[in-house]
């Protein structure tokens, strides 16, 4: 029986329906591997991420490959001030982020790595606790902001590092939890796929 609307002009041939599931199938596969293998691509980028600034461009510096570290400054700069007196400066060169943006990048990295080892088992934190989590970095930021006082690289990293384990331990259990749903639908998916492509066979 055709499933086509009434009025469509001539069936799908077999040949289309066949590239049709061929299609749908990789497409389903190639989210469902995304799904089952997220935590490994956010920590490989926040590896990257951290990486770049911390280490890489100031090794570009001293080795003499400005590009290539002014492309790193200006990529983070656009989310970061870059003060130097507020910055670290390994081997003599700065840092393309400055104490607070490194310890949430790194601290981020960190924990996610620590959070493959508990995925299974580990309940969120919640909002409310998150928002404590991350009071100490605004009001460090926000009061040295308005000239109220000076932080100082420690209470920077402290509180940044703070931030990065509430970001972490709110955020990566809830998307656990979806990833999770999203690849028992693509697999549901998938076997009504098989399903479709076996019936004619068998008929």
């Amino acid at each position: 029986m055709s499933t086509l609307p009434s009025g469509y002009p001539g069936e799908i041939s077999p040949r289309r329906q066949a590239l049709d599931r061929a299609v749908q199938t990789a497409l389903y596969r190639t989210l469902r591997w995304f799904a089952d293998h997220w935590l490994a691509l956010v920590n490989t980028v926040a590896f990257i991420a951290v990486l770049l600034p911390t280490v890489a461009a100031p090794l570009l510096r001293l080795a003499g490959y400005d590009r290539e570290a002014d492309a790193i400054f200006t990529v983070y700069a656009l989310t970061c001030h870059q003060m130097p007196s507020r910055s670290f400066f390994p081997w003599g060169e700065q840092m393309a982020m400055c104490h607070r943006m490194t310890a949430i990048h790194a601290s981020f990295f960190v924990f996610g790595m620590l959070y493959v080892t508990v995925r299974r088992r580990f309940r969120p934190l919640p909002f409310y606790l998150m928002a404590a989590y991350s009071f100490p970095m605004a009001v460090d930021g926000f009061t040295q902001l308005f000239g109220w006082r000076e932080s100082t690289w420690e209470l920077r990293v402290m509180t940044g590092t703070l931030f990065g384990l509430a970001v972490v331990w709110y955020t990566f259990p809830h998307f656990e939890l979806l990833m999770r749903i999203i690849s028992y639908s693509l697999t549901r998916q998938l076997g009504q796929l098989r399903h479709t492509t076996a019936a004619p066979d068998a008929a």
